[in-house]
């Protein structure tokens, strides 16, 4: 079935997460997106998550952490430090429809392949920015990861237990947040471009991006001059709620109750009617109240009761509860294999693999599902630089001596990737925490084999 953005070409300069996410959505939703890397500075997601690394050749072709968030697009690799390198890359601008970057502000520039400068390569391209502070402003040329932005954003400032201190979550999720928020701003751009043929230049701050998120708290302060204070787990509006460990290792179930009727099926699915008939907890001023004492109560009862069939238990009595997944319990199960949230791809080097879809709503008319592996490096260098832009085979050979282009990094590489790390055996991830686990038999349990 024919997708919503097929006809429309992406130049993809950005690198590790936001920008990536971003540009995934668009290749899933039908756009040609290619990809450019430095011989010099891979991404450094190359470097992550490796499968069954047995010290081939091309570990930088195994990270799973580069297949999910790549999968579907075409790769060239070229040397912007080389001004033929730039030409190149504002010949395939001439031919794009968006440019997708995601450095610090001042490295576009210093290249001086800003929009101003791509603008007058094509006059209605569309450029979108995903950097950590936005394009200008005093903190504009900062470095930034996921794990300031959240802090910087006020977020953590929410997040962490009562009277204790602030707490980034798990996941630097302002990465994920902000590619999808690029998409979509991608696709309004697309939007009015059709309606006007003018193109755009699009900043995205990912700490900007991330502030709605506090917007609860900013609304308080601006009206109450109150600060927030830090709850954990709990909620103004339910009690009681929390994170309960189950039987098991490791394995727990969130429950919240956020009426009376909920506590009274909630106290009737546990077998508890002495908790139901306890004047102590009758109102949700009440359960708030003696929150403490529920919480020993309800783990006393959960202790012994496994995770998945206690989330069934309790949802089937109208009870709001629902498992914490592992990142295995999410891939095996059942409701998102039924879904089809995962797309098989047979990634070069790796064979069949899994890839999470990036964009999770279902389309009636077509699906938003991943065109097929991640490009393996520079594996597109000769299609598109050959058959878009018309480069002769003597020319390609020409810029593959003068490493202008290439399908092979320039090892080792200062920095995060060095080709002796990418090489560890698993024991040596299972020793330094990279890796908890492994199952021999995983690609049976996926249904891969």
């Amino acid at each position: 079935m024919p997708k919503p953005l097929e006809g429309v070409r992406v130049m993809d300069l950005t690198q590790v997460f936001a920008g990536p996410a971003c540009t995934r959505i668009l290749a899933d939703l039908g756009a040609d997106v290619i990809r450019m890397e430095s011989p010099n500075r891979l991404d450094i997601t190359r470097n992550l998550i490796h499968t069954d690394n047995d010290g081939q050749d091309v570990p930088w072709e195994r990270a799973l952490y580069f297949t999910i968030r790549n999968a579907g697009k075409r790769e060239i690799v070229v040397d912007l430090a080389q001004e033929r390198g730039r030409e190149i890359l504002r010949d395939i601008v001439a031919q794009s429809d968006v440019v997708a970057e995601s450095f610090t502000p001042r490295v576009m520039r210093a290249f001086e392949l800003d929009y101003g400068h791509l603008k007058q390569v094509k006059p209605d391209i569309i450029m979108i920015s995903l950097s950590g502070y936005g394009q200008d402003g005093p903190y504009s040329d900062w470095s930034a990861y996921g794990m300031g932005l959240e802090p910087s954003s006020g977020v953590s400032q929410l997040t962490g237990y009562k009277d204790g201190p602030p707490m980034r979550s798990g996941l630097s999720f302002t990465d994920p947040y902000s590619g999808f928020l690029g998409a979509g701003a991608v696709l309004a751009a697309l939007h009015y471009k059709r309606r006007t043929g003018k193109g755009q230049y699009i900043d995205l701050s990912e700490q900007e991006a991330a502030v709605p998120m506090t917007g609860a708290a900013l609304m308080d302060y601006a009206m109450n001059q109150r600060l927030p204070t830090r709850i954990g787990d709990r909620s103004p509006w339910a009690a009681p709620q929390g994170c309960y460990r189950c039987a098991g290792d490791d394995n727990w179930i969130v429950i919240s109750i956020e009426s009376d009727e909920d506590w009274a099926a909630f106290c009737d699915a546990t077998g508890h009617s002495d908790w139901a008939a306890d004047d102590r907890f009758s109102s949700l001023e009440g359960r708030q109240q003696h929150h403490d004492r529920l919480d020993e109560l309800i783990s006393g009862w959960i202790k012994t009761q496994d995770h998945y069939q206690a989330f069934h238990h309790l949802q089937k009595a109208g009870v709001i509860a629902a498992p914490v997944l592992s990142g295995k319990g999410a891939l095996l199960d059942p409701h998102f294999k039924e879904r089809g949230q995962y797309d098989i791809v047979d990634q070069p080097h790796n064979g069949k693999r899994l890839v999470g879809r990036h964009l999770a709503a279902k389309f009636d008319e077509f699906e938003a599902s991943a065109a097929g592996p991640a490009p393996t490096l520079g594996q597109h260098n000769q299609e598109v630089l050959g058959g878009l832009l018309g480069i002769s085979d003597e020319e390609l050979k020409e810029l593959e001596e003068q490493r202008v282009i290439t399908t092979e990094p320039a090892l080792p590489v200062p920095g995060p990737i060095v080709s002796a790390a990418l090489k560890l055996p698993y024991d040596a991830f299972l020793e330094n925490g990279t890796l908890q686990a492994i199952d021999d038999d995983y690609l049976q349990q996926l249904g891969l084999e």
